[in-house]
């Protein structure tokens, strides 16, 4: 590790060191007490910091720039309040595993007067409220620690299993004063593990070559080791069906011809006799289903393959065969050699064959769901999703950052290039992604377009995201399904075949009187509403020109039909004036 001498105020040597780390942008929402921090920030050339109102957007901004690049973020806010504030979504980034850095501002308090403090108390301060969402936490007393302490902060992050790392300063290091330090020189190196031995590869090989049905299992661990390509070649080779977790579709990209969607459906559609997780966290949905396909695949016969780069890669797997600890992109690579050497792609033609088959069919299924009979003013979900994948991939792909529910982008078609779209979800179920994560990822993306897919429900949780796109003249495509409810929540409510179902007056879930154009305008953002499904490609092509050519946001508000279960209606809800009449 190289250093470098350096002298200057705390601030400067923190903002100083993130530059030698490589950090292009710092995610912030600004508190009063680090002003000499923020004037150090705005003050240097070489990095940018990038302002949201609210400290959700600033920790689904963070979020979203490492899903592109796999790079850390790193994200400012204040004090314990503001770090309150973000834990919505630092849900998202804790259960996505991704390498954000949240840096506080606390100042010790306690240590002045008898009272609740939001700083460094013991109970409650920024310690405590990130413990639960984050790899580490820790507090930085010595201003010459600053720099360590930030490359610390950067390596742990980047290191498997990824996820977010917390670090508290005293604020009263943010001084005037001259500090002497070593600056950390050199950008930050992320730890990988080490290599699968020589027998796992050959095992995971002779499975695949012997297997009927296999199906391998992506996860994020493929994208963040840089293998994607090489899983979806080798998922290729063997004609192997393909699923990914329910909150991760990049491991192999939804848009493979093979691929067969989420993991629990897929593997029910599919019956696969081999199963191999490559990178897979394997979290489930919280219910008596989470281990029932890999349950199923033993009681046939089958077998249960997994590799990753940590232990965290190897859990929630009963009857596992083999657990494999290794960088998914080396083990993959290697496997490939391997493979077109003693296992020829001709030999598993037909097993290809039969595996498209059986996944175009299933994304039939899924289109054939998004269709619903026409209705007048309204654009069924398929049809949106074919207009948006298209659009890009006309202009030779781009990433679609993911918060809806409205309109599955599963079953869009497959890609016919390595040049073809990305789709990226929240990790955990946490609403405010959406506005955020796409300006994130535009910042990673660089000419690559994006288009942030967000519900309109969504849409309220983080709207002020809106203003910093226009500040910071961000341009993203935002396309927002307009059900005029919080459609997934109702459909849970017509599930429970109670009063709602019986009655179909749904309360509690209708969104009305909101106007996504004009909330829209009001932060400066040009939008226009899509209610005909004959012109909905070009409304599509019309933003992301706008998009493009002008470099600035723009924003598409598409009218769904209701998103309430089939023939559900509103039902009046509780009014005040009820009571006065």
């Amino acid at each position: 590790m190289k250093t470098r001498p350096v002298t200057g105020t705390p601030s400067e040597i923190l903002v100083e060191q993130l530059v030698e780390s490589g950090v292009k942008y710092v995610f912030y929402n600004s508190g009063s007490r680090e002003a000499l921090f923020f004037d150090a920030l705005h003050g240097n050339p070489n990095i940018h910091g990038i302002l949201a109102l609210h400290e959700g957007n600033v920790t689904a901004m963070a979020g979203g720039y490492t899903q592109v690049n796999s790079e850390p973020a790193v994200m400012v806010v204040h004090l314990g309040a503001g770090l309150a504030q973000c834990m919505g979504q630092l849900i998202n980034v804790w259960f996505g595993g991704l390498p954000v850095v949240v840096v506080t501002f606390a100042g010790d308090t306690g240590s002045w007067g008898d009272r609740i403090s939001l700083d460094l108390d013991h109970s409650f301060g920024p310690a405590s409220i990130s413990a639960p969402m984050t790899k580490a936490t820790w507090t930085v007393i010595e201003p010459e620690g600053l720099p360590q302490a930030i490359e610390r902060a950067l390596r742990v992050a980047k290191t498997p299993p990824f996820g977010p790392v917390h670090i508290a300063v005293y604020d009263r290091m943010l001084g005037s004063q001259q500090v002497s330090t070593e600056i950390v020189e050199g950008g930050t190196m992320g730890l990988r593990s080490g290599s699968a031995s020589d027998s796992d590869i050959d095992e995971i090989l002779g499975a695949l070559d012997s297997a009927k049905r296999p199906m391998i299992y992506a996860g994020d661990g493929i994208w963040k080791s840089g293998g994607e390509m090489l899983a979806a070649e080798l998922a290729t080779h063997f004609g192997a069906a393909v699923a990914n977790t329910n909150t991760d579709h990049r491991g192999i990209s939804i848009k493979h011809p093979q691929h067969m969607g989420g993991f629990e459906s897929a593997s029910y559609a599919y019956n696969p006799d081999l199963v191999i997780s490559l990178g897979v966290r394997h979290q489930g949905s919280g219910n008596s289903t989470d281990f029932a396909p890999f349950r199923r695949v033993g009681r046939n016969g089958g077998r249960h393959l997994a590799l990753g780069s940590d232990l965290e890669y190897l859990t929630n797997y009963p009857g596992l065969e083999l657990g494999s600890i290794g960088d998914e992109k080396d083990a993959v690579r290697r496997m490939l050699t391997v493979a077109s050497a003693d296992y020829p792609s001709s030999k598993y033609d037909e097993r290809r064959g039969t595996t498209l088959n059986q996944a175009t069919k299933w994304r039939e299924s899924r289109r054939n769901a998004m269709m619903p009979p026409v209705q007048q003013g309204k654009v069924r979900p398929g049809v949106l999703v074919d207009a948006i994948d298209e659009a890009l991939e006309d202009l030779g792909g781009g990433y679609v950052t993911n918060e809806q529910f409205a309109a599955s982008h599963e079953a869009v078609r497959p890609g016919l290039s390595d040049r073809t779209n990305v789709y990226l979800r929240a990790g955990g179920g946490s609403e405010g992604w959406g506005v955020g994560a796409a300006i994130g990822a535009k910042l990673a993306a660089g000419d690559d377009p994006v288009v942030g897919f967000v519900g309109d429900g969504s849409l309220y949780y983080a709207d002020s995201g809106l203003w910093t796109a226009v500040h910071h003249n961000i341009p993203v495509l935002y396309v927002i399904t307009n059900n005029g409810a919080y459609g997934i929540v109702a459909g849970a409510f017509g599930g429970a075949d109670a009063d709602m179902k019986r009655t179909g007056e749904y309360r509690g879930v209708v969104l009305d009187n909101i106007d996504p154009v004009k909330l829209s305008e009001s932060f400066g953002v040009e939008a226009m509403d899509a209610t005909d499904e004959s012109s909905i490609a070009g409304a599509i092509e019309h933003g992301l020109k706008m998009v493009e050519d002008e470099k600035r946001p723009f924003l598409l508000n598409v009218h769904l039909p209701i998103g309430l279960p089939e023939g559900g209606r509103p039902k009046a809800p509780y009014s005040f004036s009820d009571d006065l009449s």
